[in-house]
């Protein structure tokens, strides 16, 4: 072969290597196909490379274009299986539940359960909820909604069989059951057992205040303070902010065939700063009102103390006859970034139908701060406080939950009443120092000592004190 020759191969063989390279990229442009072409015509290549080379482009583009309409088809696939199924799984944003597809019907597992120690510097009495271990609140239930508009909740209490079983309650029972036409936040309406529209303190949950026990004029559920009772209510938030609730409840055990018409209570209640545009504090103002009537039997009476020793330290003499009790209550709060201040005053008013006007005033004011920055968890449309959130949960490889510390000082004050069961007195006032460890969203755990001061010496004998000093624990789990 000359040396001509071999310079025209070596052209031959590189024109073709480019062109086999044109070819084996994405898409073949029309001057690759006329070199293709031309290389034929001048006997370059023969008829069968020629096919073989536009044969194999073709499969290659036939390839990659059945590749990306598949990929296609798969994106737009899992897409609508996840907008299918946006509404629908066995686990809740808030908890574990189940709801259908369309997000109309649903239902959701909650529970609680408080384990106290509670240790006094006078044991004198023989009260068994007193230096011992006990299950202070065990609750299961289930909440949801149907049909959208229609919102329900149930939870029982669950007791033991005797006190030694460590359990608050002896027996199980309905704590609350009821049910909402919800269809318009502004306008609802409940029945069943709930609580009753009157309290800052009374309508935070017990999984949510911010002492382990409620203040002195909260712990007489039903009496100076309505509670969860059966009835029916209208409530709503007609704007952010502000809040109304209007109820008639049947009482607490407090009635006969001759005062058995319901108790009428109402609360209303507002963030004025979320009224007037401000976000950055809230500023709580509410007013809750009560009026019914009761038998004469009625011997008004306290429940425990803060620490929950002294069952009714102060009881008075039965009633003489029917009596209309009214019931006032005036909420306040601040709360700014960490800090929280926030107090109730309470008034009860009996008018017996048979005998002169007696009352019974009560207060509590408290301090709070979180340690560790957290806001205060406010509802702008149930006008109450909720759980604080964590800003880092602890988890044992780091973060520290969040951290609170509060002071709290409540009075009672029944010296209108001065006919009095023996070893009984009608004033008592009490000063709460607490520490609360927010682990994460579930978990807290609560340390609280409570100094009480009673008018006058409480028991009999050995039994008689005129205070008590208690240092309560408390491991809490919620969900």
């Amino acid at each position: 072969m000359t040396k001509s020759n071999k310079i025209a191969v070596k052209r031959i063989a590189v024109a073709v290597a480019a062109v086999c390279a044109s070819l084996a990229m994405p898409a073949v442009a029309a001057d690759n196909k006329a070199m293709l072409d031309l290389m034929l015509k001048k006997g370059v290549i023969t008829q069968k490379d020629y096919d073989e080379f536009v044969n194999a482009n073709q499969d290659a583009e036939e390839n990659k274009a059945f590749k990306e309409k598949r990929i296609d088809q798969d994106l737009a696939k899992a897409n609508a299986f996840l907008q299918k199924n946006a509404d629908s799984g066995s686990v809740m944003k808030n908890g574990i539940g189940i709801q259908s597809a369309d997000g109309a019907n649903s239902i959701q597992l909650t529970g609680r359960l408080h384990m106290d120690y509670r240790g006094y510097t006078s044991d004198a009495t023989t009260d068994p909820y007193q230096n011992k271990f006990d299950i202070r609140r065990a609750r299961v239930g289930f909440k949801g909604q149907f049909m959208k508009d229609w919102k329900y909740e149930v939870v029982a209490t669950l007791g033991g069989k005797d006190a030694n079983d460590g359990l608050t309650e002896s027996t199980t029972f309905v704590d609350v059951a009821y049910a909402d036409y919800a269809a318009d936040p502004a306008l609802q309406f409940r029945i069943g057992k709930f609580k009753m529209p009157f309290s800052l303190e009374q309508l935070t949950s017990s999984n949510n205040i911010d002492f382990m026990e409620r203040s002195l004029a909260g712990q007489v559920e039903g009496e100076v303070i309505p509670a969860k009772e059966t009835g029916v209510m209208i409530f709503g938030s007609p704007m952010s902010g502000l809040s109304y609730g209007i109820a008639a409840s049947r009482g607490r055990g407090n009635k006969d065939a001759i005062s058995d018409s319901p108790d009428y209570i109402g609360r209303i209640a507002a963030n004025v700063a979320e009224l007037t545009g401000n976000k950055d504090v809230v500023v709580h103002l509410g007013l809750g009102l009560s009026t019914g009537t009761i038998k004469g039997s009625v011997k008004p009476a306290s429940a425990r103390t803060e620490a929950r020793d002294s069952d009714k330290w102060f009881e008075a003499a039965a009633l003489s006859g029917q009596t209309t009790r009214k019931r006032t209550g005036l909420e306040s709060a601040v709360a700014y970034g960490p800090y929280k201040a926030q107090g109730e005053y309470f008034m009860i008013d009996y008018r017996p139908s048979g005998g002169a006007s007696q009352g019974i005033n009560a207060y509590y004011g408290e301090l709070l701060w979180n340690i560790t920055g957290e806001s205060h968890n406010y509802s702008n449309t149930a006008n109450t406080f909720g759980w604080i959130k964590p800003s880092k949960a602890f988890t044992g490889k780091g973060g520290l939950g969040a951290w609170q510390v509060g002071l709290r000082y409540s009075n009672f004050d029944a010296t209108d009443f001065t006919s009095l069961t023996a070893g009984t007195t009608n004033k008592a006032n009490a000063t709460t120092v607490g520490l609360t460890w927010f682990v994460n969203d579930n978990v807290r755990f609560m340390l609280n000592y409570v100094d009480t001061s009673f008018g006058s010496a409480v028991g009999s004998g050995a039994a008689a004190r005129t205070g008590e000093k208690a240092v309560l624990m408390r491991g809490q789990v919620s969900f």
